[in-house]
C-alpha cells in the first residue's frame, strides 16, 4: 500500500539522498590513479571505470535499502501522522512553533547521517580493496603466463637453432663426401680394370 509522503517523509528522503550524493561523490581520475600508484598504469583507467561502477552500484543499493527500511518500520504513516499531530497542535514546521518543546530524538539527526556515511564508507572501501586485490592476483597471473609463454618461446627458439647447426653440419658433411676423390683398392691401378677382349 502506497502512502502519500508528508513533508516530515519528504524531509528525510531528501537529507538521505543528499547525504548519499556527497558520500558516494566519486575521486577525479588523477586522484584515483596517484592512490594505485604501485600498479602498472594501463591498468589505471580500467580500474577507475569499476570504480565508478562500483560507487553506482553501492548508491542504488543504498535507495533500495533505504525504502526496504522505510517499508519495514512504516515509516511513511508514522511521519504522516506525527505530521497531523503537529499540525493540530499548531506546529506547522518541523520544529516546535513559538512556546512549543518537542521531545528531543533519541538519536540527532546529524548522528544518524555520520553514521550513515561511515558505514557507506566503510563498505566502499571494503568493496574496492577486494577489486583492488582481485586485480592485482589477476594481473599477477597475466605475468606469470606471460613468463611461461616467453620461456616457452625462448625454449623453442633454442631448439630451432641447434636443429639447424645440426643439419648444417649434415649438409656440410655430404658435400665434402661428394667432392671427395675416387679411391680404389691396392693394386688395382688407376682405375677398375678393363672388361677382357674376345679373340
Amino acid at each position: 500500500m502506497n502512502f502519500f509522503e508528508g513533508k516530515r517523509v519528504r524531509k528525510l528522503r531528501d537529507t538521505f539522498n543528499e547525504a548519499l550524493e556527497i558520500t558516494l561523490q566519486p575521486q577525479t581520475p588523477e586522484e584515483f590513479a596517484a592512490a594505485l600508484s604501485g600498479l602498472d598504469a594501463e591498468m589505471h583507467e580500467p580500474l577507475y571505470d569499476l570504480y565508478c561502477q562500483l560507487l553506482q552500484g553501492i548508491g542504488t543499493f543504498s535507495v533500495d535499502e533505504f525504502d526496504a527500511i522505510m517499508r519495514e518500520e512504516a515509516m511513511v504513516p508514522r511521519l504522516n501522522a506525527l505530521d497531523q499531530a503537529c499540525e493540530a497542535r499548531g506546529i506547522m514546521g518541523l520544529g516546535a512553533g513559538e512556546g512549543e518543546s518537542v521531545m528531543p530524538l533519541a538519536r540527532p539527526p546529524d548522528a544518524v547521517m555520520r553514521a550513515l556515511r561511515a558505514d557507506v564508507k566503510r563498505r566502499e572501501a571494503e568493496s574496492i580493496r577486494a577489486k583492488l586485490a582481485e586485480a592485482e592476483e589477476q594481473a599477477a597471473e597475466a605475468r606469470q603466463r606471460l613468463n611461461d609463454k616467453s620461456k616457452q618461446a625462448r625454449e623453442m627458439a633454442q631448439g630451432l637453432r641447434a636443429g639447424a647447426a645440426d643439419l648444417q653440419g649434415v649438409h656440410k658433411s655430404s658435400m665434402e663426401w661428394a667432392a671427395r676423390a675416387p679411391t680404389f683398392p691396392a693394386g688395382a691401378g688407376a682405375g677398375p680394370a678393363a672388361p677382357p677382349t674376345t679373340a
